[in-house]
């Protein structure tokens, strides 16, 4: 009885128990804020020993923080300061070992009547090819009729002269051996100002090996006078490399060589002063110098191209009131005997000035004649002239230079 009352009474507590939504809502919510209590006390419990640890590790001491100087940049563009490259020596070392072996003694003399060579004179050359083709210049070999070539190894050999062209002061020789190392062959059209130069030949005959000399291509397209009892003649040399690298007596006719070993000019000359020759060397430019090789080697000569004028230099006034090059006027038509030749057959006129030739600009007297150098008799040129402002295309065949000119 005494259990039966008793479940009775929860029963009865049970149905007295006020059941409504929100009590359940507010229930709940208590329930709800009690566990977030719980979570953001631990969060903070949490959050304390992690800063705690911070602290401890020293993570929230202050930086010092280093404010920069002010930078100032100053045309940066348009201005730079120029800084001489450094010539590493072992790029140097690498070239001479490789071009050493190409670059010949030459030497010219006679025979005694025991048939011993008896040398009086020489100078430098070039090996092109491996069956024996030598480069040089037409005044170490000029009126030579014995001449000998030593390698630096000392082998020699004697020397046939193919030809030499004295308006390039380019040679060329032919010696009975195979299996020769030629020089390598470079461009000298992409030669800029600047560039690295090294020189190597025979100066003053000290010896079989050459000596190497370096420096840069201190200008292009210059012209030289040169002559007298070397060339036994005078003659203007055009279009050639200018370099500061040394070149003396005996380095005629070697080789002038870029940064990559290969040939760029057949060193000829330098410029003297009464205080020396004060670093002014001039080369062939190898372009140049292969075409007359060509040439000597088919036809033992040279067909030199003739224009058939006398000419000067024109200039134009620019706009700032300078004075500036802008063609070659023709003075006269020019020829042997009154002869009127190639530009005057064409019907250029005395007064017309010479503006292109075969689409490229003419500014200067010389530029025209470093082209025509590069021509031959019977090539057909395109020349632009100006007459009365007036703009005129010629089309004809360049004659052979007459020898007396």
């Amino acid at each position: 009885m005494r259990y039966m009352n008793e479940d009775n009474f929860f029963q009865q507590e049970l149905f007295e128990q006020e059941q409504y939504i929100s009590d359940l809502i507010e229930k709940k919510s208590d329930k709800k804020k009690s566990s977030i209590n719980i979570v953001f006390g631990a969060s903070l419990i949490s959050s304390g020993i992690v800063l705690s640890f911070l602290f401890l590790f020293g993570l929230f001491d202050e930086e010092e923080i280093v404010i920069p100087e002010p930078i100032t940049i100053t045309e940066t563009v348009t201005e730079k300061e120029l800084v001489m490259p450094r010539v590493d020596s072992t790029e140097i070392v690498s070239i001479a070992e490789l071009a050493t072996k190409t670059i010949v003694q030459v030497q010219v003399g006679n025979m005694s009547e025991d048939g011993e060579f008896l040398p009086n004179g020489g100078g430098s050359g070039v090996v092109i090819s491996g069956d024996g083709l030598i480069m040089t210049n037409h005044h170490v070999i000029d009126n030579s009729t014995q001449v000998r070539v030593v390698f630096e190894d000392g082998r020699m050999y004697e020397s046939e002269i193919i030809g030499s062209d004295r308006l390039t002061d380019i040679g060329l020789l032919k010696i009975s051996a195979s299996n020769l190392v030629p020089i390598s062959i470079g461009n000298s059209e992409a030669l800029k100002v600047g560039d690295l130069a090294v020189a190597i030949g025979h100066p003053l005959t000290l010896g079989a090996a050459p000596t190497v000399t370096t420096g840069v291509v201190s200008a292009l397209e210059r012209r030289l006078d040169v002559g007298g009892e070397a060339m036994n003649s005078g003659v203007t040399l055009f279009g050639l490399i200018q370099t500061d690298a040394p070149i003396t007596r005996g380095s005629s006719g070697g080789a002038l060589i870029n940064s990559n070993g290969e040939l760029i000019g057949i060193t000829t000359a330098i410029a003297t002063a009464d205080v020396g020759a004060e670093g002014l060397g001039f080369a062939v430019p190898v372009n140049l110098a292969l075409g007359i090789a060509d040439d000597l080697l088919k036809d033992g000569q040279i067909l030199h191209a003739f224009l058939g004028i006398l000419g000067a230099q024109h200039f134009d006034t620019a706009e700032d009131g300078a004075r500036v090059f802008s063609g070659v006027i023709i003075q006269e038509l020019y020829g042997p005997g009154n002869e009127v030749f190639a530009i005057g057959k064409a019907g250029a006129l005395a007064g017309d000035i010479i503006k292109k030739i075969n689409g490229v600009n003419v500014k200067t007297l010389d530029g025209l004649i470093t082209v025509l150098r590069q021509k031959r008799a019977g090539d057909t040129v395109e020349i632009e002239i100006l007459r009365n402002s007036q703009a005129i295309t010629l089309v004809f065949e360049l004659d052979l230079r007459p020898s007396d000119v």
